[in-house]
């Protein structure tokens, strides 16, 4: 119900030209203020027109917010996904000037509030992006090189920045083409794309990245997964390396141990069958059958959060699973 001489959030959020998280962050800053509901009864907020129409005076003509690569730092993605997410008219998005240029702009409350409602969407987004693998030379974090003159030489990269070469007895860091073209650097191993596995979720390992046996690992990992079921993230000193599920032969002791004491989400034991070692995702198929409403009801529930029917349904397990268990 509309009412002559009120605004509703939304109605103010159209006005402006902005989202309604951005109206209430407006009302927590005090630029704009609710008025005490006249009709007792009326849901969410109402602002007064006189109001309103002072505030849209002295907003600045120009439109405010994050870049898409600010938003992108933000969600710790690239701006591919933050333009996906736009089209897809999951983040709202404006048109502005940035030194004089036309650009996309995305208010930070909607980044916020993107972040928290559309976590694994942006976590499954994240997972397909390999931004430490070069697809073309085969090449990737981490990766051993080396030659007569540098028994040893680790490829580096931070981000979408250059490649470069670190020597791990001496921590001297030089250049892609110097580490090739001056150090004749050649790699110990290719590193293969492959083909990604449809086994359910992912197996976490949380590595210190300046350590001998965290450099093993990763000659370990790369010669027996394809860069298509592993996904890289550097965080500051460390790796957070996701993977599915796989099998490791002729893994020494202290290497094993190593990797079990790394483990942060998933299993690592030791199959006498196939005589390795296994890392495996704890998450693993389950198929039902539902009636067709239940499962109409699932995939507006999937539309509306950006994600998938399967992580909709497995929530709400989850959340009957930890709540039944919490009292027994």
């Amino acid at each position: 119900m509309k009412h002559p001489n009120y605004y509703s959030t939304k109605e103010v959020a159209e006005l402006i030209n902005r989202s309604i998280p951005t109206v209430h962050v407006y009302v927590q800053e005090g630029k704009l203020t609710p008025v005490e509901d006249p009709w007792n009864g009326h849901h969410g907020r109402l602002f007064s027109k006189e109001e309103v129409e002072r505030f849209i005076e002295t907003m600045p003509d120009e439109p405010t917010g994050l870049s898409l690569n600010q938003a992108a730092a933000r969600l710790h993605t690239n701006r591919a996904s933050i333009t996906a997410y736009i089209n897809e008219g999951l983040l709202p998005a404006t048109q502005g000037k940035v030194l004089g240029r036309t650009a996309t702009l995305v208010e930070e409350s909607d980044v916020k509030e993107f972040s928290e409602r559309y976590q694994k969407r942006i976590q499954e987004d994240r997972l397909t992006q390999r931004q430490y693998y070069n697809k073309k030379t085969k090449e990737a974090v981490y990766q051993r090189f080396s030659s007569p003159s540098l028994p040893e030489a680790r490829l580096m990269r931070e981000g979408l920045g250059e490649w470069y070469f670190i020597d791990p007895a001496t921590k001297k860091t030089f250049s892609y083409n110097e580490g090739i073209y001056t150090h004749r650097l050649t790699s110990n191993y290719s590193v293969e794309f492959g083909k990604r596995s449809g086994t359910p979720g992912y197996a976490i390992l949380n590595l210190p990245a300046a350590y001998s046996l965290t450099y093993q690992a990763m000659d370990l990992i790369y010669q027996h997964v394809n860069a298509a079921n592993l996904y890289i993230e550097m965080i500051e000193d460390r790796i957070l390396l996701h993977m599915k599920d796989m099998l490791f032969h002729d893994v020494p002791d202290e290497l094993g141990y190593f990797l079990k004491r790394q483990l942060v989400h998933g299993r690592i034991r030791y199959s006498p069958e196939h005589e390795a070692l296994s890392i495996e995702s704890d998450e693993e198929l389950l198929s039902v059958y539902l009636p067709r409403e239940i499962k109409e009801w699932l995939k507006k529930e999937a539309e509306e959060k950006g994600t998938s029917m399967q992580e909709v349904a497995g929530d709400i397990i989850e959340k009957v699973y930890n709540h039944d268990t919490k009292f027994e």
